[in-house]
């Protein structure tokens, strides 16, 4: 029941008050911005910027391209670099395991023992106190 009295009241506010804003407004004129703004086109807009910006902007945008190009430019070149590096490292890794393996392989066959062993093959008698390793 509340409800249904602040509802009534409401409706007679209501009322009251178009009456009186009927008295202070004039009926004849009616609601209206002041200002209509009406949006420029783009060839508009690109007329107010002058040729010495756009020759700006321009040379800006060139310059963004070149840099870009370069950019990658030079990371290919750095890659190829890094390629070539890397199969000269494994090169040079080849070459060091073949050194070690000839070193090894000479360590091997330069042992007193098996030269002994050779000349007693050979029918030749050594005298081991002048044997000496070949270097």
């Amino acid at each position: 029941m509340a409800e249904l009295k602040a509802q009534d009241a409401s409706y007679e506010m209501e009322e009251e008050l178009p009456q009186e804003e009927m008295e202070t407004q004039p009926s004849d004129t009616p609601n209206r911005p002041d200002v209509v703004v009406v949006p420029l086109s783009p060839s508009r807009k690109l007329a107010k910027i002058s040729r010495l910006e756009k020759a700006l902007v321009t040379g800006l945008l060139v310059a963004l391209v070149g840099l870009g190009l370069l950019t990658i430019s030079l990371r290919t070149s750095i890659s190829e670099v890094e390629q070539d590096v890397s199969s000269l490292q494994e090169n040079v890794n080849q070459g060091e395991a073949e050194v070690t393996r000839l070193q090894q392989e000479k360590n091997e066959l330069s042992k007193s023992e098996r030269i002994q062993k050779i000349a007693e093959d050979q029918g030749l008698s050594i005298d081991s106190d002048h044997l000496r390793k070949v270097k």
